[in-house]
């Protein structure tokens, strides 16, 4: 059995902070305890995969920060094959086909505007109010589903703050989540115990990998809409002067995309939406 995770920071334990995740220095105590909690949360998963019958570990480091040097490799559980993408317009990640049994998500953070969400946000914190999939708001954790189940292959665990958890439950049923936290405020939070929580993770992806044949994979028809809705004007001109790009208002744009792993890929000069 192969597994794909995709790897975020504001919902692992133990992160509490905006510079744990976000410090521009390298080598700043904040930022190197943040690694250190996504290392250990990393080797959390492979475990509780390998106790489930995975054979392969594909993992990538998802936290745009971090330009793929976010694990501390010396630590890392040497079973882990660690992945990227293979282009960017379109985007597409590396490791994840149709030979990719379950796809996980660990680390993750609720989709903007969501009350008592730790750093809730889509894909660009201050910046993105709305992201609707077909008319469905949704986060990160839906852009994923989506790409895998493009592919036949099903999300089936997330870890993350109680909200990303709330969003599991809502819009993935079947997805097992462990929570890693309570958010308070928007960059604010009561962690859970980090070491019991990474027992739990090992044990409820375990779980999760066990009943992988019944698990649901999230395969829409295309073509299929996406609508962004940003924090302010500015941020909509450009991606709505691109051919295939409609302005529903000041803020708002949408597009249509007949693949669904475009899902990740914005209108630009590089890459235009089908008309």
């Amino acid at each position: 059995m192969i597994v794909w995770v995709c790897t975020d920071m504001e919902g692992l334990a133990g992160i509490d902070q905006w510079d744990q995740c976000y410090d521009p220095d390298d080598n700043s105590p904040a930022y190197r305890y943040g690694l250190e909690q996504l290392t250990a949360e990393v080797n959390a998963v492979v475990a509780g995969c390998f106790d489930a019958g995975v054979t392969e570990m594909r993992v990538l480091d998802g936290h745009g920060r971090n330009g793929n040097k976010g694990f501390i490799l010396e630590k890392l559980d040497p079973r882990v094959r660690r992945v990227w993408f293979t282009q960017m317009n379109p985007l597409r990640l590396e490791g994840l086909d149709d030979s990719v049994h379950a796809v996980a998500m660990i680390g993750q953070h609720a989709m903007a505007g969501t009350l008592h969400g730790f750093i809730d946000h889509t894909q660009s914190p201050k910046e993105l109010c709305r992201y609707l999939i077909n008319g469905q708001e949704q986060g990160e954790m839906g852009q994923i589903a989506l790409y895998a189940g493009s592919l036949g292959v099903p999300l089936v665990y997330v870890s993350g703050d109680e909200a990303l958890c709330d969003e599991a439950r809502r819009l993935f049923p079947h997805v097992r989540a462990t929570p890693t936290k309570k958010g308070t405020g928007w960059d604010t939070c009561a962690l859970y115990p980090p070491d019991q929580v990474r027992t739990q993770i090992r044990q409820d992806v375990a779980a999760a990998l066990r009943h992988v044949d019944r698990a649901w994979v999230w395969r829409p028809h295309p073509p299929i809409e996406v609508t962004v809705e940003w924090a302010w004007s500015g941020r909509a001109d450009p991606i709505a002067g691109v051919p295939g790009v409609k302005r529903l208002n000041a803020r708002t744009v949408s597009w249509m995309i007949a693949d669904p792993r475009d899902v990740f890929t914005w209108p630009s000069e590089s890459w235009n939406p089908p008309r």
